[in-house]
């Protein structure tokens, strides 16, 4: 604007070389957070294959257990999202405050639900921080966002678990 528009020449050229030279970063920050937002090989490989990589991604630094019966069905692409972002929130949580030695990924398909169990050995927490903390936030909303049920368990020193039932109509 005022600053390209400069009636400066050497001012005005200069400022195009900048802005030449920061467009690619521009372009890849754009494409880096789009990927982040919709993940790709959820789509490509499905839910359980998806949450296998990001687990072996994980595993050196904390020790991840997934346990999935054998009747999952594949859902809509978009309720797999949800499902893998609570998941992602839930592991952010536990690397980051949790100091925790190996957590449980838990999924449960039959006719009647789908239940997801998230669990932790780590310090817990007080349930009054349900409420505060944004990462708890996301993973509520995600979780009201697909109709489920949830109840969080957690006790300072006995580590934390998430219960989500989401019903099967």
């Amino acid at each position: 604007s005022l600053w390209i528009n400069n009636e400066d020449s050497l001012n005005n050229k200069r400022s195009r070389e900048v802005i030449k030279q920061q467009i690619p970063a521009l372009i890849e920050a754009t494409r880096t957070i789009s990927h982040s937002l919709y993940p790709v090989n959820l789509e490509k490989f499905g839910l359980i294959l998806t949450l296998e990589a990001l687990i072996s991604n994980v595993n050196e630094s904390l020790p991840i257990q997934l346990i999935v019966n054998h009747d999952y069905q594949k859902r809509q692409i978009s309720f797999e999202v949800q499902i893998y972002r609570i998941i992602q929130e839930f592991l952010s949580n536990v690397i980051k405050h949790a100091k925790a030695s190996n957590m449980l990924i838990h999924i449960r398909d039959t006719e009647t639900s789908l239940a997801l169990i998230l669990s932790d050995n780590g310090v817990g927490f007080d349930n009054s921080i349900l409420k505060k903390g944004m990462g708890l936030k996301n993973i509520d909303s995600r979780i009201k966002s697909i109709n489920a049920f949830s109840k969080w368990k957690s006790k300072k020193g006995n580590g934390s678990r998430l219960i989500i039932i989401l019903p099967i109509q």
